[in-house]
């Protein structure tokens, strides 16, 4: 065989690896596929104990009011200690774990909040966009509003994410601004 058959016979087969992967994510249903370490159910132990059943439950705080970065950015972030103590300067002060957050404000120091929801490095994730689009933060986070201690509540795999996709795009409902969602399942919509 020549170099040139070669050649075009590689190019085939790699067209026909592009197209099979293309057709496996249409026809595929992703749900049980996940990454080992970014496990649904993930519950880890918090330096001090912060009970969202209490804040974002019986006090219906607004997860964004903590969780500002959320609306603006590519990370739901973690809270900074400031935004804790905008109410425990004066509220519940002789409590154990706000004596810990008001010991750690007046040092100057963060407190080392142990991340619970992960994704891939290789995952690009914009809070901004699907908090802004009217994606309640239960649909991923699941009733964080009715646990004590949060956990992972989703698996938030990769079908997970193209399944709630193609519900997205199948019903789309309509967002903040009056349009409808249509969340695409283009790889790169995830992955650049």
């Amino acid at each position: 065989m020549n170099l040139q058959a070669l050649s075009i016979l590689r190019g085939v087969a790699v067209l026909a690896l592009m197209l099979g992967m293309a057709l496996s994510l249409t026809a595929c249903d992703y749900t049980d596929y996940t990454v080992p370490t970014y496990n649904k159910g993930y519950k880890p132990i918090q330096p001090i104990s912060f009970s969202h059943k209490l804040h974002a439950g019986e006090l219906q705080m607004d997860c964004k009011y903590c969780h500002f970065g959320a609306e603006k950015s590519q990370n739901g972030s973690i809270p900074p200690l400031n935004v804790c103590m905008n109410c425990h300067k004066a509220i519940k002060t002789d409590s154990a774990p706000i004596k810990k957050l008001t010991e750690a404000y007046n040092a100057g120091k963060s407190i080392p909040w142990v991340k619970v929801h992960n994704l891939p490095d290789f995952v690009y994730f914009p809070h901004s966009r699907h908090v802004n689009k009217g994606v309640a933060c239960q649909t991923c986070h699941g009733p964080v509003e009715t646990m004590a201690e949060v956990k992972q509540f989703s698996s938030l795999a990769m079908g997970w994410c193209v399944n709630c996709h193609r519900d997205y795009t199948k019903n789309p409902p309509v967002d903040l601004a009056g349009k409808n969602i249509h969340a695409s399942i283009d790889c790169t919509t995830c992955h650049h």
